[in-house]
């Protein structure tokens, strides 16, 4: 074909036509695709409800459509996560912003680009045989946790401003594997944890009820995607596609796709021990808590106003230090809507 349209120009007499098309066709035969970035994420955890639109963008290809390659790796706790990507280990992380905030105010690497839960999930799920009404309920209870995972820094501040002596309570610590296992096991009277993701998982072993920390003042910055600083820096056109695309993928999903979303992430994820019935069921034990201020708007952008108040919390709870401001913790600068809504056809 090519050699065909050659020798039609010459004899029309275009030459001088034919020299620059040339040329444009030599460059484009020689100059391949450019590869697409690479990017490492590293979770708080192995999936639960939270990772949906991680697998649900792999699964269909919309990363890939956004000419990313990315690597994602389970974690064992956002204390963990949150240093790894500090470190520069990770580009980005999953993990509970409120655990981002205290690393980043002792001078850590990292920094939130998203957040899609408006109300903090985290909690304590207690044996509904028990007269719990409020925290001071819990005086003289069993509370199993996991020390040095996210919730560890928040107990005492929350039991001390709710009239709740620590002391008054038998805190007994437990690998965050071992969590529910222990609990079910009745060898603790609650625990502490995120509790929509874990309510499905044990209240037909042992019918239980739960308390909110959001409930009773504490309403922390919850699950998020947190980038290293320095990756910004570098690789940070491809941090703002990956962001937009994940924000874009919560929006599909809160817009009739959950099942879809499931099955797509247990096709990733088939050995996690997980199925899509769980998925589900955490899922919408969680969707009340989604949103920006109560207002529909673009998953994943954060408001200034909410990180103000809860670095409030944090301060006099003394878990950070007094006089930070909140664009040292979080930036909307890399969820784009448009680029993101582009990517993932929200039907």
């Amino acid at each position: 074909m090519l050699r065909g349209f050659v020798e039609q120009c010459y004899r029309l007499g275009m030459r001088r036509t034919l020299a620059p098309i040339l040329a444009i066709v030599a460059v484009s035969a020689v100059v391949p695709a450019r590869a697409a970035d690479k990017l490492t994420l590293r979770l708080s955890w192995t999936a639960y409800a939270q990772h949906l639109p991680f697998y649900l963008a792999m699964e269909k290809g919309w990363f890939k459509a956004a000419n990313l390659d990315v690597y994602i790796e389970d974690g064992n706790g956002s204390v963990t996560t949150v240093q790894l990507v500090g470190n520069g280990k990770f580009d980005l992380g999953h993990a509970a912003l409120s655990t981002m905030a205290v690393g980043a105010a002792k001078g850590v690497h990292v920094i939130a680009l998203s957040q899609y839960l408006q109300k903090s999930p985290l909690g304590i799920i207690y044996a509904k045989t028990l007269p719990i009404k409020s925290p001071k309920d819990f005086k003289g209870k069993t509370v199993i946790y996991t020390p040095g995972s996210f919730e560890s820094p928040f107990l005492a501040p929350f039991f001390s401003q709710n009239g709740v002596p620590p002391s008054s309570i038998n805190l007994v610590g437990v690998q965050a594997s071992a969590k529910i296992a222990t609990y079910l096991a009745g060898k603790g009277d609650a625990f502490v944890t995120t509790v929509p993701s874990d309510m499905p998982h044990v209240e037909e072993k042992r019918p239980s009820d739960s308390l909110l920390f959001a409930d009773y003042g504490m309403n922390l910055p919850n699950d998020g995607i947190i980038a290293n600083t320095d990756s910004l820096k570098t690789k940070g056109a491809a941090i703002k596609r990956f962001v937009s695309v994940v924000s874009a993928a919560w929006g599909y999903i809160l817009n009739g796709h959950l099942h879809e979303a499931a099955v797509d992430t247990i096709k990733e994820r088939p050995n996690d021990g997980t199925t899509v019935a769980l998925l589900e069921s955490e899922f919408n034990k969680q969707i009340s808590f989604f949103g920006t201020q109560g207002k529909t708007t673009f998953p994943g952008l954060q408001s200034e106003e909410e990180w103000a108040k809860a670095i409030k919390i944090m301060e006099e709870a003394k878990i950070i230090a007094a006089g930070t401001h909140p664009d040292q913790y979080f930036t909307n600068a890399y969820n784009d809507p448009a680029y993101g809504n582009s990517i993932v056809a929200v039907k």
